[in-house]
């Protein structure tokens, strides 16, 4: 006897389209430290949080004071 099951549906995920804000924090992340992945960056998605913890791998500063000086105030 054979069974046929139902096809799985593709997953349609919109395309990242990044805000002015999340590019200037990505920005200056990457002035500061340029050597970082730019692909990282941007699975962060603008996240100050996750981006000083990125940076926080490289370099002996506290995660929060990494987040004071890229985030965008």
């Amino acid at each position: 006897m054979l069974v046929s099951f139902p096809r799985p549906q593709p997953r349609l995920v919109p395309p990242y389209m990044p805000s002015g804000r999340t590019v200037r924090v990505e920005r200056k992340a990457l002035a500061m430290w340029p050597r970082l992945d730019h692909r990282a960056l941007r699975r962060c998605h603008g996240d100050t949080r996750r981006i000083a913890a990125q940076i926080a791998h490289r370099t002996k500063m506290a995660p929060g004071l990494i987040e004071k000086l890229i985030s965008d105030c």
